[in-house]
Order: C-alpha cells, then structure tokens, then sequence
C-alpha cells in the first residue's frame, strides 16, 4: 500500500513538473520570436543601403592608410572615411534612437574577419559619437561570406530635432566588405527570450517548488 501512495505521489511530482517545462516551451518560441522582431527598438525608422561608391571610398581610404608608416590609432585617434544619410525627424516621443550597422562580405583568408567603425546622428551643434566594439566574424574559412551586427548605445533628446545618422569607417582586417546597412531605430527594444525566460523563472521554479510541497504533506 505504502509503495503504491508513494508511486502516486512521485507522479504528482512528475506532473508538476511537466508542468512547469510546458510553460518554459509555449513561452521560449514566443520569446524569441519577439526579441527577432525588435531587438534594436520599437520601430525601425528607416534602413540605408550604401552604395557600391561610397564601400569603393572606403577600399581606397584604407589602402591609403595601409600605406601610412606607423601606429594607426584607433577610436577618437584614428583617422575615418565618413558617410552620412539622409536627414530624418526625430521627436522626443520616439526616444530613445539606436543605430545599427550591419556589414557582410568574404574573408580573404583563414582567421578572424572584422572591421571598426563610429557612428552617430548628426545635427547642429555638437553631435554624439558611439564607438561600436569591432564587429567580428570568429574562424573564418578563406573565402567564406561572412556577417556581422553592431549597435550603438540609445540616444535620447530634451527637444525634437532632425538629425542624419552618420557611419565613420575606420579599419576592416581579413575582410572584402560587400554590403553595408544602416537601421535607424526608436524606442525601447523589445526585451530578450532570455531576458523573459528569466523573469519566468520565479514562477516556474514556485510552481516546482508548491508540486515538492504538496507531495511531502501527503505522504
């Protein structure tokens, strides 16, 4: 009798425990699905394709630095080929705007593949630059189409304003840039699968730890 209480309890706990992973399932795919949708921001307000010009501009201002003895410098040292979009409205209602610079092309050969870059959005009077870490590419093969994603850190304004995003590049290292984009987004970024599932976790592991409970009470 004893063993057959206690089979029955065990699958209370099994039950309970079933569960809590079910809600982790329906709730992960939904998570995810938000934070693809709008991991950068609310709304993104416009995308910049640049131009096969303005990549060969940058090609030649690197092969000119290349050709520069000594250190380079880089971040608020380092010399930059600029471009600059379009100028966009931006309200306050919006805040904050992010960039984010989406950069594909081919490694040139086995290794890392990167490039750094500045960006920022340019207004009168003197305008924010973020410094993106190097955008990284991890074990490239020669020859491999390679992507990679950086994002600047939100900036808000006291007052409207228009603005232009602007894109500094500075170096690239094992990489034949093909494609560069420019998102413009506003608003707080939707948060993370793993930003949710963390917050599930509170009630997932009560509703565990309620099944134990239960199961010990009515043994």
């Amino acid at each position: 009798m004893r063993t057959e209480i206690c089979a029955t309890h065990s699958g209370s706990v099994r039950r309970w425990l079933a569960f809590a992973f079910l809600m982790l399932a329906v709730a992960l795919p939904s998570a995810q699905a938000k934070d693809e949708a709008g991991a950068y921001g609310k709304t993104l307000e416009k995308i910049y394709d640049l131009s096969p010009e303005t990549l060969a501009k940058f090609q030649r201002f690197e092969e000119k630095q290349a050709q520069k003895p000594g250190d380079k410098g880089k971040g608020i040292y380092a010399d930059t080929e600029r471009w600059r979009g379009d100028e966009l409205s931006l309200p306050t209602s919006k805040n904050p705007f992010t960039i984010v610079v989406k950069v594909s092309g081919v490694a040139l050969a086995d290794g890392d593949a990167g490039s750094r870059w500045q960006t920022g959005l340019q207004f009168d009077g003197p305008s924010p630059i973020s410094f993106l870490p190097e955008l990284v590419h991890k074990g490239a093969r020669a020859g491999q189409p390679v992507s990679m994603v950086g994002a600047s850190k939100g900036v808000s304004f006291k007052e409207d304003r228009k603005a232009a995003p602007s894109l500094d590049f500075e170096s690239s290292r094992n990489l034949r840039i093909d494609r560069v984009q420019v998102e413009v987004w506003s608003g707080i970024r939707k948060s993370t699968w793993l930003e949710l599932l963390m917050s599930w976790s509170p009630i997932l592991t009560g509703v565990v730890f309620l099944g134990v409970v239960l199961w010990f009470r009515r043994r």
